[in-house]
Parts: C-alpha cells; sequence; structure tokens
C-alpha cells in the first residue's frame, strides 16, 4: 500500500462515515469528525461525560492526515503504512464487519441500462519476520463469468456510487453466488501468497536460526549456573520477532453494481 492508496482509504472511511472533508489536498485531508468518531479515535471520554452531563451536544475535533512525505512539516498528523492511527482505522472497519451493496451512478440518457454484479473483497497480507510490512489487496470478481481482477478498487476510486439503484438502470442477476466467489478470491489470494512468501520465509528462517545460535553459544561461554528460564525468554522473543508468519486480515467486501462501460474496462486491465 503506498502514500497515494494510503489517502484514498482514509477519503473513503471518512466520507462513508458522514465527516465533513474540509480540505482535500495531495497527500493532505482536513476532516471535521463526527461525535462517534471523535469517541472511537481521539481518546477524551471525559470530554464527552462532561457535555453530555451538561446537557451539550459537544464539539468534534478537526484533525489534518498528512500522506505525502514532502508535507510531513506542515501541521497535522503524519500517518503511513504500519502508524497506530493506520492500524485504528483498520480496526475499525473489520469490527464495523462493512459489507456494502453499491450502484454506479450512471448518467446516461437512455432506459434499461443493465448493471453488472461484482464481489469485492479488500484485505491485508501482514508479513511478520525478516522485516514487518502490510500490503493492502483489493480483488474483484464478476459474477456473471467469474473473471477476477486485482487492486480493483484503484480503478474505480474515481467513479461515483450510491446505495440505490440508479433510475432506468436494471440489475444483472449473478451466476456465480457470494460463497463460490468468495472462495475463488481466497484461493487465487492464497496461491500468490504462497508464491510470493518462499523468498521472506527463508530470509526469515535463516535469520531466526542465526540469531538462536548466537544465543546458544552465549550462554555456552557462560558459567553454567545461569537461570535457564533467561534463556527460554531470550529464544521466545526472537521466535516472536523473526519466525516467519503471514496473515491474511479481510478489511471488507462488498457487491458493486458497474455498468456495461466500466466493466468492459475493468476487463480490459492487466
Amino acid at each position: 500500500m503506498n502514500q497515494d492508496e494510503i489517502h484514498h482509504f482514509l477519503y473513503s472511511f471518512f466520507t462513508k462515515r458522514k465527516a465533513k472533508i474540509l480540505n482535500n489536498e495531495q497527500g493532505l485531508l482536513t476532516v471535521k469528525l463526527t461525535e462517534k468518531l471523535d469517541q472511537k479515535l481521539m481518546n477524551r471520554p471525559f470530554y464527552w461525560q462532561y457535555v453530555k452531563k451538561l446537557g451539550y451536544e459537544g464539539d468534534p475535533m478537526t484533525i489534518t492526515f498528512i500522506s505525502n512525505k514532502n508535507r510531513k512539516e506542515e501541521k497535522g498528523e503524519w500517518i503511513h503504512f504500519g502508524s497506530p492511527r493506520l492500524n485504528q482505522l483498520f480496526q475499525m472497519v473489520i469490527e464495523d464487519g462493512a459489507y456494502a451493496e453499491l450502484y454506479e451512478q450512471v448518467n446516461l440518457q437512455q432506459s434499461n441500462i443493465p448493471l453488472y454484479p461484482w464481489h469485492v473483497c479488500n484485505f491485508i497480507v501482514r508479513y511478520n519476520g525478516a522485516y514487518v510490512n502490510d500490503e493492502l489487496i483489493s480483488v474483484g470478481i464478476l459474477l456473471t463469468n467469474g473473471t477476477m481482477r486485482f487492486q480493483w478498487m484503484d480503478e474505480i476510486i474515481d467513479e461515483n456510487f450510491s446505495d440505490k439503484v440508479p433510475h432506468y438502470c436494471y440489475k444483472i442477476p449473478p451466476i456465480i453466488s457470494i460463497k463460490r466467489a468468495s472462495d475463488l478470491i481466497y484461493q487465487e489470494i492464497e496461491q500468490r501468497i504462497s508464491m510470493r512468501s518462499k523468498g521472506f520465509e527463508k530470509k526469515s528462517l535463516d535469520l531466526y536460526e542465526r540469531e538462536i545460535e548466537l544465543i546458544d553459544q552465549l550462554f555456552q561461554e557462560r558459567d553454567e549456573h545461569f537461570d535457564e528460564s533467561t534463556k527460554t525468554n531470550h529464544k521466545e522473543q526472537i521466535y516472536n520477532r523473526l519466525y516467519p508468519e503471514v496473515k491474511l486480515l479481510i478489511i471488507n467486501s462488498g457487491l458493486f453494481y458497474l455498468s456495461k462501460q466500466l466493466t468492459e474496462k475493468l476487463l480490459t486491465v492487466h
């Protein structure tokens, strides 16, 4: 997940939760939080207890997120992949169990416009070992023929969607079930992770084994009356830090209905 993708994620996250966007520039986003978001994100429970006790509405905070490294010196909160704030937002999405059914807003001057169903899943692939890294994966599968496209959200980020079917449009019924589509997506992602993580796992295991050997050598050179639990504790820390682990975490999923034009565009993306 690069910094541009983080900016798009932030914009989507806050607009969907009814926060007011005060400024949206390249790598900088200023939002006026809702009361619910303020209570979740800003860690000031006593303020909200106080204003509620007095019968006031309260004033949610305004926060600026900076995702462009060239603007880090500006006033705001620097946010990047792996930062506590971004992890907090990911966790909120997961807890919400977000599943959306959205429709492309079609502006064609005609009737009987078909909308094609795409099942979309967004994931985090979390690598822990020789290095720590989170990778954002977005996958869409066309439910009429099973065609799968990665980085799906990047392709439709500038499109407009609504939770209501637009006028003069109708939904093409899916041929593939949501469950079957989800199974296909998981199979494909797991296969790709398995292929891509081989180098990561070898590098992590080599480093892990070297550090374990160093610990063994260190304690062998010590007085024989050392505390065995100390050695065990060191090895557990090394295991937690370096032993390769790859986790697949789902962020959200949804059913998107797209026009024929946008569907054909996605089908030609490589």
